[in-house]
């Protein structure tokens, strides 16, 4: 069997059909203004430039190891995604927002040899925390302090390599014969392919980051799956919304490149609402994390028949509330709308459920639906008995996008994946334990619940946070979020917390204490009626808007920490 290749597969085979259409498109501010610069690559220029940066990345990095990018959205950052998958080498994302203490234990992990850094960063702390040398290659034009001051590292632009070292190249112009010459070398090196196409590192219970080692055909599987699903065409406009350490931009990145389309990169500054760069550059295409529209939502932002040119909007990596996902589909009025749901364990996405006009949702959040043609999804109860019925139960997941391993971790990868033999298939499976708690509605989608380890006790019952969550986002539109968790006192008694984001809060007539009062009184009470009453929160917390991490997803741990906005109902 032929092995595929992702840099093959979506890459140079739109670059032999479609050489001359925009690929990547990327806005960025000025170092020396305040006017933003836009860069635009075509697929010819744009594979042109990786296959320079690439023979430099594969002459300094002969021990095949994994290489990693430092930076954020800058255009250097996809060209150089695509330069070391030309040189059969595995990716690997570090987020300049995470510690470089973190990043440090990453490259170690990946015994790193050759490090990418876009322009305009500063890697001087993790470079200082990193043992093992490395050859940093700087992708801007300018010559920053840390580049000359570096002693344990070697340091160089990428500018200034050709210069000083004997790399041969062969590249044409426009010469559409040529082009064609150096996509058949391009593909002749690719004959012998690396494992991975890409590691993603993600927290690990240890105090030491995680990682999950995606291969290519993992990847490839997923690609084929997504094209089935989105019927992307060579005409879209596509979003690139999600940091390149989250494994969603490999969704935007390359469904988008394997059709021909047009990346459109989201500045950092627009993230939390896109909708200007949505509507003034046309995307066709959009995809997010759920909890940019509860921001939206609370602004009432969400106008309908804003989005005209949108026809398919996909979004994941967390909960998304029905509500929301209703006003989204009356904003973008001629899109398809998708909650698609995956663990990275499973390349991004397993499920997927598409919002239908005639058939209402009866839960608080979108069902994450059906598994991909081709994959398993199984809900497995406490007592390891594959159910159909509605209820609790965690979610397994099979199929050719399972990964092989967590990267050079045994004893994590055998208790994460495990071998069923079930009645529902005619051999042994391997499965991948999601941990995720969910349950069938009645047309036999799948509803995300919960985390298996987002439960706690309380006088000896067993609670799911999830569902008191669900319970006060039912009470108000005006609520737009909501995260639940427990502390245990020193009496040994355990305290329920709701964290609440509403909209009120950023009204000054609401904003005092009697008026939250109210709410909070009413909020007891709505809760009193669907919930035991052991499972009230005995504190309820509003906030105007509740910190997010770089995924998207609220930080509990920080709220829990700096909490000065509690109201305490005894």
């Amino acid at each position: 069997m032929k092995i595929m290749n992702l840099y093959q597969a979506s890459f140079l085979n739109t670059v032999r059909k479609f050489p001359h259409n925009t690929a990547l498109y990327t806005e960025g501010s000025s170092a020396k203004s305040n006017h933003t610069q836009a860069k635009t690559f075509t697929y010819q220029a744009l594979f042109q430039l990786c296959q320079r940066w690439g023979s430099y990345i594969a002459h300094f990095n002969k021990e095949q190891s994994p290489v990693a990018i430092y930076g954020g959205r800058q255009w250097q950052m996809y060209a150089g995604i695509l330069a070391i998958l030309s040189t059969n080498n595995a990716y690997v994302p570090l987020n300049t927002k995470q510690p470089a203490s973190r990043s440090s234990k990453v490259l170690s992990q990946i015994n790193c040899r050759v490090l990418l850094v876009a322009q305009h960063e500063d890697p001087t702390a993790l470079l200082h925390l990193t043992k093992q040398a490395l050859l940093v290659i700087y992708l801007g034009r300018d010559t920053p302090e840390w580049l000359i001051n570096n002693s344990h590292h070697t340091c160089v632009k990428i500018e200034d390599i050709n210069e000083s070292t004997p790399v041969t190249l062969t590249l044409s112009t426009e010469d559409s014969s040529s082009i064609a010459t150096e996509l058949d070398a391009a593909e002749r090196k690719l004959k012998t392919v690396n494992r991975y196409a890409y590691i993603l590192f993600t927290s690990g219970s240890t105090g030491t980051p995680k990682g999950i080692a995606v291969s290519h055909s993992n990847i490839v599987n997923h690609l084929a799956r997504l094209d089935e699903l989105l019927q992307l065409q060579a005409t879209d406009k596509v979003s690139q919304f999600f940091e390149l350490s989250f494994d969603l931009s490999v969704h935007d990145m390359f469904s988008c490149w394997s059709k021909g389309a047009a990346l459109y990169v989201i500045p950092s500054e627009q993230l939390m609402c896109p909708l200007s760069f949505i509507k003034h550059n046309k995307l066709t295409v959009f995809s997010g994390v759920a909890s940019i529209l509860s921001f939206m939502d609370k602004f009432s932002l969400l106008k309908p028949q804003l989005l005209p040119h949108l026809r398919v909007s996909c979004f994941g990596g967390e909960k998304l509330l029905t509500s929301q996902a209703l006003k989204w589909q009356q904003c973008a009025h001629h899109s398809r709308v998708l909650n698609i749901y995956g663990p990275t364990e499973c390349t991004i996405t397993a499920t997927y459920y598409e919002l239908n006009k005639n058939h209402a949702i009866t839960s608080a959040s979108v069902p994450i639906g059906k598994a991909l043609p081709g994959l398993s999804a199984i809900l497995v109860n406490d007592n390891n008995t594959i159910t159909t019925a509605n209820t609790l139960a965690e979610l397994y997941l099979s199929g050719d996008q399972l990964v092989d391993e967590y990267f050079q971790d045994e004893e994590k990868t055998i208790k994460a994946f495990i071998t069923l033999n079930t009645t529902m298939e005619s051999a042994v499976n391997r499965y991948y334990r999601t941990g995720d708690i969910v349950y069938y509605d009645e047309q036999k989608n799948i509803v995300f619940h919960g985390r298996n380890d987002h439960q706690f006790k309380v006088s000896g019952h067993r609670v799911e946070a999830a569902e008191i969550e669900a319970a006060i986002v039912n009470f108000s539109t005006d609520i737009t979020w909501c995260v639940v968790s427990a502390q245990t006192e020193p009496t040994g008694n355990t305290k329920i917390i709701a964290f609440i984001e509403n909209a009120l809060e950023q009204s000054h007539s609401f904003h005092s204490d009697d008026s939250e009062q109210q709410m909070i009184s009413a909020l007891r009470k709505h809760c009193l009626q669907h919930l035991p009453a052991y499972m009230v929160p005995d504190e309820f917390n509003l906030y105007p808007y509740l910190p997010r991490n770089l995924s998207g997803k609220v930080e509990i741990k920080s709220l829990l920490k700096n909490d000065n906005k509690t109201t305490v109902l005894s």
